[in-house]
């Protein structure tokens, strides 16, 4: 693994439904991130199709193997690729995906665990749920994937770190709602505590890819960042604008925050693993 990384967020306002289109912005955004030498573009949640699909997940979901994303794969010879998408798996159920392109292979998948079903989201009408959290050794280190609302369960966190990622990935369609003192969407604020809670109980670099745009009536915020390890955030991409942030992370800082902070070392398995039977087997005497 090499000492630093050189990688780029595409923060896209995605056009709903219109796969060809977001491929279109898909590929100017990779051209530009090769140019800029970096070895990851990381792409947010649904990026090649929207969020409020609803009945339309039929039309746009794609198999892994699809030749509708061979122009990706020839792409990733240059440069590993994060995107999002609606995958349709060999027993025809749809998944909310991200998945990484690697030298014209996928090196990594993600199907979203949490669906958010609730409020404005209804996710689990129209998808089913990942039943893996796990972390995917790559040419580019060994890195997490996770979507959206998998962020807001620590667990999923906690997972990818133990399971020895250095660098957790979160894609993300994060809609702006209410209104705080300084005028930002109230839960931008919870969101961007959240990310840097996260890098610090992790002690992990996070990648937070947001989408902006509007759907339905309904903004998407972006915002886009990288946070270090310490939950110090190295750089952000402005809110409601589309947006590449280009990055360089230095990996041997993370070395120095594991060695310093020994929250994952002193994690203590036994104990989890009890009381987290005891609490489930309370659940189902109900």
């Amino acid at each position: 693994m090499a000492e630093t990384l050189k990688l780029t967020i595409a923060q896209q306002n995605c056009v709903l439904g219109e796969l060809e289109k977001n491929l279109e912005k898909h590929y100017q955004a990779i051209e530009e991130a090769i140019e800029h030498k970096s070895k990851l573009i990381v792409f947010p949640e649904l990026s090649l199709t929207g969020y409020f699909l609803r009945d339309a997940v039929v039309e746009v979901a794609l198999h892994i193997d699809d030749a509708k994303l061979n122009h990706l794969r020839d792409l990733s010879q240059h440069i590993a690729i994060d995107v999002g998408l609606v995958e349709l798996s060999d027993k025809y159920e749809f998944f909310n995906t991200q998945v990484i392109f690697y030298q014209g292979e996928v090196i990594a998948r993600h199907r979203k665990v949490y669906l958010p079903t609730y409020s404005l989201f209804e996710e689990k009408r129209y998808f089913s749920s990942g039943t893996r959290i796990r972390a995917f050794d790559t040419p580019i280190g060994k890195l997490g994937l996770l979507i959206c609302e998998d962020m807001w369960h620590p667990t999923s966190g906690l997972i990818l770190a133990h399971d020895g990622a250095s660098i957790i990935i979160v894609s993300a369609a994060g809609v702006a709602r209410g209104v705080s003192e300084d005028d930002k969407p109230q839960n931008v604020r919870v969101w961007e505590t959240l990310n840097r809670s996260m890098a610090v109980f992790t002690t992990s670099f996070i990648v937070f890819a947001n989408r902006v745009g509007v759907e339905d009536g309904v903004p998407f915020w972006g915002g886009s960042e990288i946070i270090h390890p310490s939950g110090k955030s190295l750089i952000q991409a402005p809110y409601f604008k589309e947006f590449n942030l280009h990055c360089k992370i230095d990996l041997l800082e993370l070395k120095h925050a594991r060695v310093n902070t020994q929250l994952l070392k002193e994690e203590n398995f036994d104990l989890l693993l009890y009381e987290f039977k005891r609490i489930a087997e309370q659940n189902r005497q109900y």
